[in-house]
């Protein structure tokens, strides 16, 4: 799998044994390795995938077997994004287009070199919802049904299912999984079973298996039955309230989906102080049908403490195409901060326990960087900032990550400039109390230098600001928002 440097190109190359040759000491043996290299042995690329936006990458790819007859054939199943902006299956026929190359020359590449053309490339889901394949998600074939099975955001995108499908005669798409539930789920060896680990914002995660059962004749439509437990559903923590799951249309007509933790005393027509938890950024999404009391349990604490607790998932965010994720392109920081406002506007509107003078942003890592965003941008929204582990400046970023989303630098130099909230610092508030920055010594993700260099700028600037600083290698550690009064509340 090859892909370019701007992440916009994919090539998928077959390499025949024959080309992997001893590294020679010296050009007389070179040459002579590359003699025993057929004149008809080359590489083939057998599938590209194109975008104007960015590629994300993922190994969904199941070869066929070559047969005799069609030895210059390769079939194979991929997960493609880029020809509808939503992923999705598709079985395709390459033609291995033999030419005739001299090894012993030096390889002068060309447009078009060793591409093969397709004989079919068919789709076997379609619709604007989404095949999962980024994160590890992987199929299953069984080549003896000709079915397909994979992981899919078709019912909802709030939901992850498993469906199958025929690869052979692909129409009807079926799910296997239970609606009111996320799942990730693994099959058998022989496909006659799967595991399923599921949940729902009112129930803790269990591990079920299932049995697929009915006529031999109509595979696909075999349905699954209980079979066994692995894990039973835990109690939930005696003061936990599940969030409260919304959607909303922004003002561009953009559906937007988030979530709320009420506060745990409330009383009617009382307005309590609020913490817009974000993160905002690609490849990941916070709102969903999955149990949020392990890793987001502190959200709940907040809420028991009085608090409302409002989580977005604006423009940006995955699993519901690459235009919606696609937004942030070459303008990160620019765009996610108005979703966010429009949607804590929404919950105040909605509920009626939103108390708009007293709005905190938090978050970590990306959601660091917004939350200094919001402060920046938003100060008349947002009365306090607490920016864990935040992105200060993106030419200091991975620039694997960083590049994917905003070309290289000397290509988009207004949109680093933009998005780089270290450079914007003296648009920052006066008032004390109003800036904490987080951060662990030990981050190998957004180094400390990130934090390091925003204090230099805010000491320049004359801005008041806390800072904590951990010891640890993560970049989330617990939330030590119970000094809130420290803040101007």
């Amino acid at each position: 799998m090859f892909l370019d440097r701007p992440q916009q190109q994919l090539q998928l190359v077959l390499f025949p044994p024959a080309l992997f040759i001893p590294v020679p000491e010296n050009e007389e043996q070179r040459l002579e390795f590359a003699k025993a290299v057929p004149e008809d042995t080359h590489p083939f690329i057998v599938y590209e995938e194109a975008t104007n936006v960015w590629i994300n990458v993922h190994d969904i790819f199941y070869p066929f077997a070559q047969s005799e007859e069609k030895e210059d054939e390769l079939t194979f199943l991929r997960a493609n994004e880029c020809k509808t902006g939503f992923c999705h299956l598709y079985r395709v026929t390459a033609i291995l287009q033999r030419k005739m190359y001299d090894w012993t020359q030096p390889y002068v590449p060309s447009k078009g070199d060793f591409k093969c053309p397709l004989k079919e490339e068919v789709a076997l889901t379609s619709g604007e919802w989404e095949v999962l394949a980024r994160h590890g998600y992987k199929i299953w074939v069984n080549e003896e049904t000709k079915l397909v099975y994979f992981q899919g955001t078709k019912d909802t995108p709030l939901e992850h299912h498993l469906y199958v499908v025929s690869y052979e005669s692909p129409g009807e798409v079926v799910r296997l999984t239970t609606l009111g539930f996320s799942h990730s789920c693994s099959m058998s060896q022989n496909f006659d079973m799967f595991i399923s680990h599921y949940s729902s914002v009112r129930t803790p995660p269990c591990v079920h298996v299932y049995k697929l059962s009915g006529s031999d004749e109509d595979p696909l439509h075999k349905q699954p039955k209980f079979w066994a437990s692995m894990m039973e559903a835990a109690s939930c923590p005696a003061d936990y309230i599940p969030p409260e799951i919304f959607h909303f249309h922004t003002p561009s007509d953009v559906e937007l989906y988030g979530m709320v933790y009420k506060p745990h005393d409330l009383q009617p027509g009382k307005k309590h102080p609020t913490v817009l938890f974000v993160y905002g950024g690609p490849q990941v999404q916070l709102v969903n049908n999955s149990f949020k009391g392990i890793k987001y349990l502190r959200l709940n604490t907040l809420a028991s403490l009085g608090y409302a607790v409002v989580v977005i998932d604006g423009r940006g965010s995955c699993q519901r195409g690459l235009k919606f994720e696609g937004a942030l392109k070459n303008q990160m920081g620019q765009v996610e901060i108005e979703d966010q406002v429009e949607g804590l506007h929404y919950v105040a509107e909605k509920y009626g326990f939103v108390d708009l003078s007293r709005v905190a942003i938090h978050g970590w890592s990306y959601g660091g960087f917004l939350s200094l965003v919001g402060l920046i941008y938003k100060p008349h929204v947002f009365k306090v900032a607490i920016a864990g582990a935040p992105v200060t400046v993106w030419m200091a970023y991975d620039t694997g990550y960083t590049e994917r989303y905003m070309d290289v630098p000397e290509n988009n130099q207004q949109g680093y400039e933009a998005g780089s909230v270290a450079l914007h610092v003296e648009k920052l508030p006066n008032e004390p109390n109003r800036l904490l920055i987080l951060h662990g010594f030990l981050d190998e993700n957004v180094h400390f230098f990130h934090t390091s260099f925003l204090i230099s700028q805010l000491i320049r600037a004359g801005k008041p600001y806390q800072l904590q600083v951990g010891e640890s290698a993560g970049n989330e550690p617990s939330c030590p928002l119970g000094s809130e009064e420290h803040y101007s509340w």
